[in-house]
């Protein structure tokens, strides 16, 4: 139904345009519209894994691939508008604009498209019956959005807007929360879990620009309004024939917000131009409720208590969130060759949140009974404050010839207090089963320093040599002192100390252009993460992650009516733990590994003055799988993929501003099955038709 709304909806925008257009003289008058009588793709192998690769669906698929036009009216109104609608593959869309100089303006525009996500999760080789669970869910989810805005632009007047939007998400996609899944003695985290989501977030908006002594002003005022609801599943899975290891675990969750923004800023230059300045101010007010419920049942579907009965019902949370926001932004030229730019940033926030979480404990006669009386709820109370202040200076110098060098300045710091006051109030539950009432208070204040530095230039020594690099730094400290904290319980609220984090990087291209028909160039990306983590009682916890990024480009053009692309990257990645320290072999986790290696190729050829060939592919593959043969962790990727398309477009002499195109594409995807279950190879064809107006 939505998707045949949407059609409607482009189809009666676009024949307004161009109904419109015939009002209008031919000389005023110009459009396009490009259609797709057939686009067809079929699958051999997994469908599903196809769908989340390249967000097409198989099968039939045809519409409007892309339309637009434009006119204008005598009295100097301006019309255009464009659209397209894919309708068996729900990708829509249409704008329409309508503005008349020192009148006003109408603007709307819509779209909407389909992701796909695969329904399987991790593979483990050593399962013979669980080895790539699966889930028989549909997983896609449409996302869109559409919106108006309406305006005046009287000259003398300030520029006055309304606007309203809507965005919105509805279907089902894949967690990265994989279940657990036993066999035998052994259990592995590989199993798939979802969730669906129906959300809406509807906003309007007033909007104010004018210039006012030199100052050129704006506001706005914004009011949100968001509700969502959704439903997860983890299902974990066992062939032990153990009831406790096959359960079924669905959170349902129903989050409202109000969100009340408040924008106001202006901006001027001075001294011809040498000094600009700009300031802003932003409040946000944001009100918050959620209800959630959670239940776990056996294979059968009853609901019973396993080992940690997380059977909740209507658990609801509040919290209200307020910020203010102030910006100050002055750039200045001194010298023609010498730029100099400063940021002024403070923030003060304030939250206050209340929360009721009810357990339902399992009884001591049938532990796996679902005890329907309330046993006990956690109320919690809590209060932050926080402070946060930063700075930014960037400097720029042009005064080397064909050269242009730039450093900038980041820093950020911010100071949390939180309170927080937890009681566990005992239910109507009594008996054994019943929980003693705990008590927990804490007070906590949070340092977080950040700070960046980059540091980089671009050169061009000759005319046929092009270089830039950059180099940047990035520190983040933060640190958590609890000032006050309840123990006699043994509960905790926050298990941190502290954590740091270190990134460098680094980056550079060069590029030569020798001569016209062939331009070489090499790039070089290198991030470098390191990882501290304090946790209450426990050694800090070292990581470290690396990535380096090759990529060669080169463009040939060996005759004037052909040019060709090529391209190759290769990505190392690594991972390192302290688990790879470890002496035992079945504790030990060597360093992961996730390399791959893209080759690119394109070409387009005019083989005759109307006729247009042209081709493209694209190579991955991956060999991480051999660093985990031995403790049976097959998280590295481990596969081949291969996108390959060809087509021609083809404009009839007969038919004046009509083209032609046919397309065929080939995809195949082959992993190694032991990391990863799943290969497809699919074909598409393809034929369009385009026409000038």
């Amino acid at each position: 139904m939505r998707a045949t709304r949407c059609w409607v909806l482009a189809v009666v925008i676009g024949s307004s345009a161009f109904a419109g257009m015939h009002a209008a003289t031919a000389a005023d008058a110009e459009g396009f519209i490009t259609t797709v009588p057939m686009r067809y793709i079929v699958v051999d192998g997994d469908s599903g894994k196809f769908r989340a690769h390249h967000w097409m669906n198989d099968g039939y698929a045809g519409g409007i691939k892309d339309a637009s036009g434009h006119f204008a009216l005598p009295d100097g109104t301006e019309v255009s508008g464009e659209g397209h609608a894919l309708i068996d593959a729900n990708d829509l869309g249409a704008a329409l604009s309508i503005k008349k100089e020192h009148l006003g303006f109408f603007d709307f525009d819509y779209s909407e498209f389909r992701k796909y996500f695969d329904t399987g999760a991790g593979a483990h080789r050593r399962f013979a019956t669980l080895q790539s669970p699966d889930t028989d869910k549909d997983l896609q989810l449409d996302i869109g959005k559409f919106g108006l805005e309406t305006g005046l632009t009287l000259e003398g007047w300030p520029e006055l807007s309304v606007e309203y939007e809507r965005e919105f998400k509805d279907g089902t996609k894949s967690r990265l929360t994989w279940t657990s899944v036993k066999e035998a003695s052994e259990t592995r985290s590989i199993g798939p879990s979802w969730q669906e989501i129906d959300e809406t977030v509807d906003s309007f908006a007033l909007k104010a620009n004018d210039d006012i002594a030199g100052f050129a002003l704006h506001g706005e005022q914004r009011w949100e309004f968001a509700r969502a609801e959704t439903l997860r599943e983890e299902k974990y899975l066992a062939t032990t024939g153990v009831a406790s290891d096959t359960k079924i675990r669905r959170q349902n969750q129903g989050p409202q917000a109000i969100v009340l923004t408040t924008t106001l800023g202006g901006e001027r230059s001075f001294l011809e131009d040498k000094v600009f300045m700009s300031s802003g101010y932003h409040f946000n007010h944001l009100k918050n409720r959620e209800i959630e419920s959670i239940t776990e049942t056996d294979a059968a579907g009853v609901i019973t208590n396993f080992s940690r009965g997380e059977n909740k019902t209507d658990a609801r949370s509040d919290s209200d969130y307020d910020s203010h926001t102030w910006v100050q932004h002055v750039m200045f030229n001194p010298w023609q060759t010498v730029s100099i730019g400063t940021k002024l940033k403070s923030e003060v926030i304030t939250r206050h949140g209340n929360s009721t979480y009810p357990s339902y404990a399992e009884s001591s006669a049938t532990p796996e009974a679902f005890d329907t009386v309330l046993d006990h709820t956690e109320v919690t109370l809590s209060d932050a404050k926080a402070a946060r202040w930063g700075e930014g200076l960037s400097l720029r110098f042009t005064g080397v010839p064909r050269t242009a060098l730039y450093t900038e300045l980041e820093f950020e710091q911010s100071r949390t207090l939180l309170r927080e006051d937890r009681r566990s109030l005992d239910g109507p539950d009594t008996g054994d089963d019943s929980v003693a009432t705990e008590v927990f208070q804490r007070e906590t204040v949070t340092e977080v320093r950040r700070g960046a530095w980059t540091l980089g230039g671009r050169t061009s020594p000759w005319r046929f040599v092009d270089l830039t690099t950059q180099v940047r730094r990035r520190v983040y400290n933060n640190d958590y002192d609890d000032q006050r904290e309840t123990v006699a319980s043994g509960a905790r609220s926050a298990f941190f100390d502290g954590q740091s984090i270190h990134t460098d990087e680094f980056s550079t291209r060069l590029t030569l252009k020798p001569c016209r028909w062939f331009k070489p160039s090499f790039r070089y990306q290198l991030r470098a993460d390191k990882y501290a983590t304090r946790a209450e009682a426990q050694p800090i916890v070292k990581t470290e992650s690396l990535s380096n990024i090759y990529t060669f480009d080169v463009m040939v053009q060996p005759v004037r009516d052909l040019i060709t692309t090529a391209t190759f990257s290769r990505q190392t990645a690594s991972t390192t733990t302290p688990a790879s320290v470890f002496s035992t072999a079945s504790s030990n986790i060597p360093t992961f590994n996730a390399d791959v290696n893209t080759w690119l190729l394109g070409a387009d050829y005019t083989f005759k003055p109307n006729i247009t060939l042209n081709g493209a592919l694209q190579y991955s593959s991956a060999n991480n799988f051999n660093d985990y043969a031995n403790t049976g962790l097959p998280l590295g990727a481990d596969f081949h993929k291969l996108d390959l398309t060809a087509g021609m477009k083809w404009s009839p002499m007969r038919l004046k501003d009509t083209s032609i195109g046919a397309e065929y594409g080939l995809y195949t995807y082959n992993p190694n099955e032991n990391v990863e279950v799943g290969d497809y190879k699919a074909h598409m064809i393809s034929f369009e038709v385009s026409r000038t107006f």
